[in-house]
């Protein structure tokens, strides 16, 4: 989108002009592919490339200036000096979208487990106090009116400042946003402040691209850095990293929630029902009794995350109950399959050795059956959670290991490195086709039991080597539920 001309005097970072004593622009590239004549360069350091080696290539393409960590030699275009190229590419797309972000009120929520569900409470009760709502996470983008399936749990830069300057044109007021570790460490939000935010949980993930369990947990608390001056963080204070950080969090306005007696918003009990549970939730100024169809302690948390976050936004308690108790269901979160069958079966996104524990805490209580557990693990992403999802999903009756979506990886491979973590095997079935896993799993199923189905959730495509296929846990396990209690009526007419 081209607008008025952006002065790089004004980007935050800079340290300096090279041949130059400013440098403006109305287009601003990273991609030295679509780079055009007049347009401004952006090097952006990644992983596997850096932009800083392919400034000749942009320069011949056309571009008027470059944006640089450090000064080039040999170049005659001016350049800027920036301390961070990606926190200067976040500012630059969003004012290059006219700053849209000054127009919304934006909540983020980061965690390991939880911010999904977290997000869409906080938007179902904005919804209900009249506010108009978009959103942007791991399943959908909304601008408040329409919706598209999402890429990655938060855009980058350039998606964030287009989807807030929709939001913007359709009078969109409140905006949540799942703020993953690696658009913490991107800076892909560096372009705009949250008024608020909230850490649900911080345990291990994506050591694959962060390397080590500090630098994780590091990036996670960086989400303070994105506040307004005065904003609160809420902080999940039973959490155990949480509150090891405390110290760290010195100096930000803190409120924290959890079922611990010096928790500012207490889940002080929880009474499951076969609908879902009833929850005392005990803040500064008011009781709320919360009747919710979420199972178990993990959503009670995730409830009084997103109550903290609306009474942040001003938000009185009769309407959180009633944006609470409208929220629709969210896929691919304990989402109940059901065809008649005389047992239960649920689809879960839980990918890791935590929130697997969680889900097989919840399915408990809804049994006095077995529980069957369906999982595997992604391919080319964190190993070292493996080992750990075994000793999580031990606590099943009957497991069924397979594949996630393995990607590069041998699925037979990853299967074996899930199954050392295991302490005995007796009870666990090692099938790498998915569908066979889950078949086995349901047919194995009888009265009274749960059938758990964990890893992918809302997903709908399969990565196995180069190819992408089309596969829906859910929508397999309707199948699969459907010619079950099909061939059941049959033999029960014959």
């Amino acid at each position: 989108m081209d607008g008025d001309s952006i002065s790089l005097r004004d980007c935050p970072g800079v340290i300096s002009f090279i041949d130059c004593g400013d440098l403006t622009g109305t287009r601003f590239v990273c991609d030295t592919r679509l780079i055009g004549s007049g347009d401004v360069f952006v090097a952006l350091r990644g992983h596997s490339a850096d932009g800083h080696d392919h400034v000749a290539d942009a320069v011949h393409a056309g571009s008027i200036g470059i944006v640089s960590e450090r000064p080039l030699s040999g170049l005659k275009n001016p350049i800027c000096v920036v301390a961070d190229t990606r926190r200067a590419w976040a500012w630059l797309k969003m004012a290059q979208f006219g700053n849209p972000h000054e127009s919304l009120r934006i909540s983020g929520v980061t965690g390991t487990n939880g911010k999904t569900t977290v997000s869409w409470l906080l938007r179902s009760i904005l919804q209900a106090a009249g506010r108009q709502t978009g959103l942007a996470g791991t399943i959908e983008y909304s601008d408040g009116r329409q919706n598209h399936s999402s890429e990655l749990t938060t855009p980058d830069a350039g998606e964030l400042a287009r989807l807030f300057r929709q939001m913007q044109n359709v009078g969109t007021t409140d905006c949540v946003l799942e703020v993953s570790s690696h658009a913490i460490d991107q800076q892909r939000c560096s372009g705009f402040q949250l008024d608020t935010a909230a850490i649900t949980s911080i345990s291990q993930d994506h050591l694959d691209y962060h390397g080590t369990v500090e630098e994780y947990r590091s990036c996670k608390l960086r989400i303070a850095e994105l506040l307004k001056p005065g904003g609160t963080l809420l902080l999940n204070i039973d959490d155990p990293v949480c509150r090891e950080s405390l110290d760290q969090l010195r100096g930000i306005r803190l409120q924290t929630w959890g079922e611990s007696a010096d928790a500012d918003l207490r889940i002080l009990d929880r009474q499951p029902t076969d609908q879902g549970q009833i929850i005392q939730l005990q803040s500064s100024s008011a009781m709320l009794e919360i009747h919710t169809s979420l199972f178990g302690k993990h959503n009670a948390c995730n409830i009084a995350a997103a109550v903290g976050m609306a009474m942040q936004s001003g938000i009185p308690e009769e309407t959180i109950l009633r944006g609470l108790h409208s929220m629709r269901p969210i896929p691919g979160r304990m989402e109940s399959v059901t065809a008649g069958q005389p047992f239960q079966v649920f689809v879960d996104f839980a990918h890791t050795p935590d929130a697997i524990a969680e889900s097989i805490e919840t399915c408990r209580q809804l049994t006095s059956g077995r529980l069957l557990l369906v999982f595997g693990a992604g391919g080319d992403r964190d190993r070292n959670k493996r080992p750990g999802m075994a000793q999580a999903a031990e606590h099943a009756d009957k497991v069924f290991v397979t594949s996630d979506n393995p990607r590069s990886e041998s699925p037979q491979q990853i299967i074996a490195e899930i199954c050392a973590g295991f302490h005995r095997l007796d009870h666990v079935h090692q099938i790498t086709d998915r569908r066979e896993a889950i078949a086995a799993a349901v047919n194995s199923a009888e009265a009274g039991d749960v059938v758990l189905i964990c890893g992918r959730g809302h997903e709908d495509t399969q990565y196995i080597g180069t190819r992408e296929i089309a596969f829906s846990d859910r929508r397999i396990s309707q199948r699969l539920l459907q010619d079950l209690m099909a061939g059941n009526n049959s033999r029960a007419k014959d």
